[in-house]
């Protein structure tokens, strides 16, 4: 089990909802560091991140230069070999971190577990997601999964990478041959294809240990009441879909070879 993970929680104007975040972070079983990453909030963001004194390190621009970047500052300042990215309007469980954590063995690309989306308004669960990918708790084989993992998107809110596998897959930030893009859409489901293509299992925890906050000023939230945005979001998810089964073709070729 690794001795320590870091969270890193990118935000962008999100004061009053950050709190949460951090406090669900700082309140896990298994040590952590926690890192805040606030690039080019005008709001009260960096007084909130001043409140928690040094129980976190919080890492500030003046201007926002994007989400990939966001994301990858925090990950390069992440001193642990395993990374959680918690999203600013987002918390997870106490055991979240310490049950990923036992399944991070050597062949293991990355850990998740199941979600919870919980309505902003009423504090009510309204669904589950994850929780059938998989019959139980455990280690499993990449193959048992792929198609749930390539078919639909494992949140990296609901996961914890191998920061090498991060910094890899937030770098480019847009892939190669991408025509399509949408507010951070890519590396968000390229880590744990990324992780299959390197590492031949992954952990699951089959509990709702992360909780989905839906507001209206979610992304995902404001871009599904939209026609348009939400044929932008599909078609940058496609895209990086087709991106790993190449790769994986690629893959294939290069062992046939070997």
């Amino acid at each position: 089990m690794p001795e320590r993970i870091s969270i890193v929680i990118p935000t962008f104007n999100r004061a009053e909802m950050l709190p949460k975040a951090i406090d669900s972070a700082l309140a896990q079983t298994h040590p952590c560091e926690v890192i805040v990453v606030d690039h080019g909030s005008t709001d009260s963001t960096p007084e909130v991140a001043a409140g928690y004194g040094s129980k976190i390190t919080y890492v500030r621009r003046e201007r926002d230069f994007g989400p990939h970047f966001c994301w990858l500052e925090g990950v390069l300042h992440a001193s642990g070999e395993y990374v959680h990215l918690q999203y600013d309007d987002d918390w997870i469980h106490p055991t979240f971190i310490e049950k990923c954590a036992d399944l991070l063995k050597g062949d293991v690309g990355f850990a998740f577990t199941g979600a919870e989306v919980v309505d902003d308004s009423t504090g009510k669960q309204t669904m589950t997601q994850f929780l059938d990918w998989l019959p139980a708790s455990g280690i499993f084989e990449n193959r048992l999964a792929e198609e749930k993992i390539v078919g639909s998107l494992i949140s990296p809110g609901a996961a914890v990478f191998r920061r090498q596998i991060l910094i890899d897959a937030l770098y480019q930030g847009r892939l190669p041959l991408q025509g399509h893009e949408y507010h951070g859409v890519g590396p968000d489901i390229f880590a744990s294809l990324l992780s299959m293509l390197r590492y031949p299992k992954v952990g699951f925890v089959k509990e709702p240990l992360a909780s989905f906050r839906a507001h209206d000023g979610s992304i995902t939230i404001d871009a599904f009441k939209d026609r348009k945005k939400k044929a932008d979001i599909a078609a940058a998810y496609n895209e990086v879909r087709h991106y790993y089964v190449e790769l994986k073709a690629m893959q294939a070729v290069r062992e046939a070879r070997a």
